[in-house]
């Protein structure tokens, strides 16, 4: 019986120095680095995304969350996509034929559309393994762990870790770290069981009152964010234009309850200027 395992990012020392995405491209041999562009890709399987603006902290990794009861799973026409003991929901590309039919049933996406948590998987072509259009996304890099010899032959080595021997004798996932896991510099993640995660967060082990320092938690399945600053998180999204934009105006807010009234009119302005910095940028070129 393997154990469910979490990764818990704190989002008070991550520097947005983008080492976990590189790291994560080259272990699972994406398609390179596009420099300065941070947004949800079928060859982006984490990014960063700023909770206040676009070039300052707190910083928050964008991935799949690992539901405990994955939507996008039991839709895959072709059993591409499955929730594994360990936690992880990985994505077989073998499998995964986007657009085909089996059975009588045509895939037409379901996965991306039934993602609740704002945009994973990305369907396309991401991987310099895999030319056709896959579905990509974050897997807790499972399969790398030395379990499976096609993958060893396909993608190299096992992966590395930093528990000690008496930490993996206790809990065997830990003799390999995901790659983002192990390659941050600012140890702003941690890998471990998903009870140990809840009980470092939580005073009961669950859900409910934080202890240890921590103010602000967010997290479900196997994906956590915690922070000792912060008061509250908003929810990462997908979306570029939420991110970027709507995001760090209710982030600035920092939950205070006497400024939710102006909660419709910040966002309703910001709107408005943004679609208007864009009509002038279009009228720009218009006119050259």
């Amino acid at each position: 019986m393997s154990n469910v395992m979490a990764i818990l990012q704190d989002a008070d020392k991550c520097m947005r120095c983008n080492g976990c995405v590189i790291s994560c491209k080259r272990t699972w041999k994406m398609k390179a680095l596009n420099p300065g562009v941070h947004k949800t890709a079928p060859d982006q399987r984490v990014i960063i995304k700023s909770q206040n603006r676009i070039d300052n902290g707190p910083f928050l990794r964008y991935s799949c969350w690992h539901c405990p009861s994955p939507p996008c799973a039991p839709r895959c026409p072709f059993g591409a996509i499955k929730k594994q003991e360990t936690g992880a929901v990985s994505v077989d590309p073998e499998l995964c034929n986007p657009g085909g039919t089996n059975n009588g049933k045509t895939c037409t996406y379901q996965c991306v559309a039934d993602c609740g948590r704002g945009g994973y998987p990305k369907v396309g072509s991401g991987s310099d393994t895999h030319l056709a259009p896959k579905a990509w996304k974050c897997t807790m890099c499972y399969g790398r762990a030395g379990a499976d010899d096609a993958l060893d032959a396909a993608y190299g080595n096992p992966l590395p870790t930093k528990s000690s021997a008496a930490e993996i004798a206790a809990v065997p996932e830990l003799a390999h770290w995901p790659s983002c896991v192990f390659t941050c510099p600012a140890g702003a993640m941690k890998y471990d069981t998903k009870a140990n995660i809840l009980a470092e967060l939580y005073l009961n082990g669950s859900h409910g009152e934080l202890h240890n320092g921590w103010k602000a938690t967010l997290g479900d399945g196997s994906m956590w964010w915690a922070s000792k600053k912060l008061t509250t998180f908003v929810q990462p999204k997908a979306d570029p234009f939420i991110e970027d934009h709507v995001t760090p105006m209710l982030a600035g807010l920092s939950g205070s309850a006497s400024k939710l009234p102006v909660v419709p009119v910040l966002v309703a302005g910001g709107l408005f200027a943004v679609m208007a910095r864009r009509q002038r940028h279009l009228s720009g070129q218009g006119e050259g």
